[in-house]
């Protein structure tokens, strides 16, 4: 079974101040993959943060602003440990990532009294569905898929369910969802590596499209799910507010 991560950059609202993007991330790992990589990380915080206690959460935009937990600690450090879960990340076997990113005004311009979190978990459901189909395939035995989400958000996890649910039932709008099971799980990002990768893989693609910076997404971008040149995992709506990247 694969488990698809999931966490969030940006916001889905309309008031000032709010972000211009939504982008919803996922990270995706076959079930008995995930420890290799929680080691990589915790090697990290040990290297870096020698003094900051038995387990530190790695969120990249803290970790970059010096935010929080973080306040206090060097920046080269911070810097330091940046780049380095981005280069475990890069590296990581058997990892995938899915991004879908709304461009809000644009989106909410043309779809009008859709919401944009719907919009953005049914196209990741999709994504992450169609990658298990094809895995099942190629491997010729059942995959199955699980969609996991940060619990710090209870009104949004209520929501997730219940799309999920309706998406299980009659499909999204590109497809019937027939790999991953019927219902999403929630639990603290603070015990979870995997889901604090899939914030460091938002973030990056987030300051991709909100700030113009690819210094984070450029590491990663070839981790998206994609069969040769044409890439599945990193969508944008609606289509016209894609912003082309190259390695």
């Amino acid at each position: 079974m694969h488990i698809l991560y999931v966490d969030e950059s940006g916001d889905g609202g309309t008031a000032a101040g709010s972000s211009h993007h939504l982008v919803l991330c996922g990270a995706a790992m076959h079930e008995g993959q995930w420890r290799g990589l929680t080691k990589q990380l915790d090697e990290i915080q040990a290297r870096n943060f020698p003094t900051a206690g038995a387990f530190l959460e790695f969120h990249a935009s803290e970790m970059r602003t010096g935010a929080r937990s973080f306040r206090g600690l060097p920046r080269p450090a911070r810097d330091q440990a940046i780049r380095e879960v981005y280069e475990v990340i890069s590296k990581a076997r058997g990892l995938t990532l899915f991004s879908a990113i709304v461009d809000k005004a644009a989106f909410r311009a043309r779809y009008v009294g859709v919401d944009v979190y719907r919009n953005a978990f049914e196209s990741l459901s999709t994504m992450f569905d169609l990658f298990l189909q094809r895995k099942q395939r190629e491997s010729e035995r059942v995959g199955r898929g699980l969609v996991v989400f940060d619990e710090a958000r209870p009104s949004l996890s209520r929501e997730i369910r219940r799309l999920l649910a309706e998406f299980q039932a009659s499909g999204t709008r590109w497809a019937p969802l027939g790999c991953i099971i019927e219902t999403a799980f929630f639990f603290d990002s603070r015990s979870s590596r995997l889901m604090q990768i899939a914030d460091f893989a938002a973030y990056a693609v987030y300051r991709w499209y909100e700030h113009g910076d690819d210094s984070f997404l450029k590491t990663i971008q070839h981790k998206f799910d994609h069969q040769g040149r044409r890439v599945h995992g990193l969508k944008c709506y609606p289509l016209e507010s894609t912003k082309a990247h190259s390695k």
